[in-house]
């Protein structure tokens, strides 16, 4: 009889605690718990969204973690239990999600669980925790500074076993009342690099096509192997980082690669470049910047930033006047000269 009761009790502190975290009017059988931020069990899961959708956009090879904390500020009652301070014993404080430099859209969503099946509860109530995702200030990367308010509710062990165990785990955003899955949300920038050809000088040929070539270097978060586009005579090609692509660029012709990760290192270099009787010059435009600064073929390191950069390459040629025929033609231009006063002089003598 006193075990019955003792079993009824807790099945009605149970249905307390339940109506608490629902809510009394999502008590309903037709609201799922967990598309209103209440879970039932131990883990509480977090949802990661990159905010992307061109398949040409390079993925970063790079993890993003996420941090559970104790709210040190949690007091009051939530219905008939007590706020305490989380537990983070037992605790693992901090999951990751891996994204790597082949996923894809479809790929853009990863999920992390914080399991609080090993954590020793001392008590019924409801235990409040901080959620918040680490910012590692990666080059190309925004990261969500949203706070989460995590309320794990704690009751008595079923099948009348000693002790607490996790009953449901509420979410909220910040200080928000609205129960709601946990889902932080980043977004990758780009940039761009466009090369440019420009042929000058009395010289200069203009049908003549340069010989180039462009090298990504592979990177921490950008391995060997990955691609990016690049964009030439309306075609597109794929450059592989770490491997040096070649093309090639006549007078006022260009390429692009308007997707480029911000953040990796480039070199570029041009076969002919101070060859042919032609003085190579290349300036490099910073989007932002007013004015144009030199730029080292073949052994400037230029890394990418937001801003977008355009590489202008210049190829001038002169042709001098050969040594000697100037000297040569003297004695004929002081003769020209002769004759052409002495033909204006005996016309003047005639109208005379």
């Amino acid at each position: 009889m006193e075990r019955e009761k003792m079993k009824k009790n807790k099945l009605l502190l149970a249905t307390a605690i339940l109506a608490t975290a629902l809510g009394t009017a999502s008590l309903n059988q037709n609201v799922k718990a967990e598309t209103a931020g209440v879970v039932t069990g131990k883990s509480l899961q977090v949802t990661k969204t990159m905010t992307y959708d061109d398949e040409e956009v390079l993925m970063p090879e790079t993890a993003f973690t996420f941090t559970i904390e104790p709210d040190m500020t949690a007091s009051g009652k939530e219905g008939s239990l007590d706020i305490k301070n989380g537990i983070v014993e037992g605790l693992d404080k901090q999951v990751t999600v891996k994204y790597k430099n082949t996923d894809k859209t479809s790929q853009k969503t990863k999920i992390a669980q914080f399991d609080f099946s090993k954590v020793k509860f001392p008590a019924i109530g409801v235990y409040r925790y901080m959620v918040s995702e680490k910012n590692d200030k990666k080059d190309g990367i925004t990261y969500d500074d949203k706070k989460w308010t995590v309320d794990v509710y704690v009751g008595n062990k079923a099948n009348n076993e000693e002790g607490f165990e996790v009953l449901y785990i509420v979410s909220k955003e910040g200080t928000s009342s609205t129960k709601k899955p946990i889902e932080f949300t980043n977004s990758i920038k780009t940039t761009s690099l466009k090369i440019e050809k420009q042929i000058t000088g009395n010289a200069g040929d203009r049908k003549k096509s340069f010989n180039f070539t462009l090298t990504l270097q592979p990177s921490e978060y950008y391995k060997t192997g990955s691609v990016v586009k690049i964009e030439q005579d309306g075609s597109k090609k794929d450059v592989t980082i770490g491997t040096p692509y070649k093309f090639t660029l006549g007078h006022g012709k260009s390429v692009m690669l308007s997707k480029l990760p911000i953040g990796i290192n480039y070199y570029l270099s041009e076969d002919e470049a101070n060859k042919d009787g032609y003085t190579t010059t290349a300036t490099l435009k910073e989007q932002g910047k007013e004015k144009s600064s030199d730029f080292t073929l073949s052994t400037q390191n230029q890394k990418t930033d937001e801003s977008a950069d355009e590489i202008v390459v210049t190829n001038k040629r002169d042709t001098q006047v050969p040594t000697g025929v100037v000297g040569t033609l003297a004695p004929f231009a002081v003769l020209s000269i002769v004759a052409i006063g002495g033909v204006i002089y005996i016309t003047k003598r005639k109208k005379a």
